[in-house]
């Protein structure tokens, strides 16, 4: 019997707070802002500039988009999401991990991603508020996102991947080194019998490994839990 399933995480939110690659574009919109300002340098200056900080944008973003960490972790007990425990880096709300157990977990959700996988964790309605997260105010999460424009201040916030979304409580991540029937059929033989893990393929079709049988979603439903 598999004792546990290590995968790879990709992207920004694994060691950063959700959003924070939009910092890029809005330090970049900051920094023309300031060229724009200044009258006295000359304009060629100002249009390389403004070419050199682009890149550097571009560039910032791409390296943020391919960031992996061994950051998901899934065993009969439940499933551990966060840096590993042998990281080195600073912020202790960073280095903390969540903890999900699969008694409050109801359903795994997998769709194709390019080069591995899409995965959704979703929570019963009942799970408690430390796993689904207190709904904060539209004014609430504006403070948040300023809050980021500090420097160093995404050490003293969680990891994206640790935060639930909304409507329902679920985590979102995005695996790399696997494909979504290897992941289907590996996660299977951990979960428990009555959590259900589905499979949406771009047909928009969803395949239940609970019932074995396929199902239709509606295209507006599809559109809707954010798998484009």
């Amino acid at each position: 019997m598999q004792e546990g399933l290590s995968a790879s995480v990709v992207g920004p939110s694994t060691i950063f707070p959700r959003g924070f690659l939009w910092l890029a574009p809005v330090y970049y919109l900051a920094a023309l802002a300031g060229l724009a300002a200044a009258r006295w340098l000359p304009f060629w200056y100002k249009l390389t500039a403004a070419g050199g900080l682009l890149l550097a944008m571009g560039t910032f973003a791409c390296v943020l988009g391919v960031i992996s960490t061994r950051s998901f972790l899934a065993t009969p007990a439940g499933i551990r999401l966060g840096l590993p425990p042998s990281t080195r880096r600073r912020g202790r709300r960073r280095r903390q991990p969540k903890y999900l157990p699969w008694t409050y977990v109801e359903k795994v959700r997998i769709g194709p991603r390019r080069r591995g996988a899409r995965l959704e964790i979703i929570l019963i309605a009942d799970a408690p508020l430390a796993l689904c997260g207190f709904r904060h105010g539209p004014a609430w999460r504006g403070f948040r996102a300023l809050l980021l424009l500090i420097p160093f201040w995404y050490l003293l916030r969680p990891t994206g991947i640790t935060c639930p979304l909304d409507n329902p409580s679920r985590y979102r991540l995005r695996l790399r080194g696997t494909t979504v029937e290897e992941f289907r059929h590996e996660i299977r033989a951990i979960a428990p019998a009555d959590v259900t893990v589905a499979v949406l393929v771009r047909r928009r079709a969803s395949v239940s490994s609970a019932t074995s049988a396929p199902g239709m979603i509606d295209p507006a439903a599809y559109r809707a839990a954010g798998w484009h």
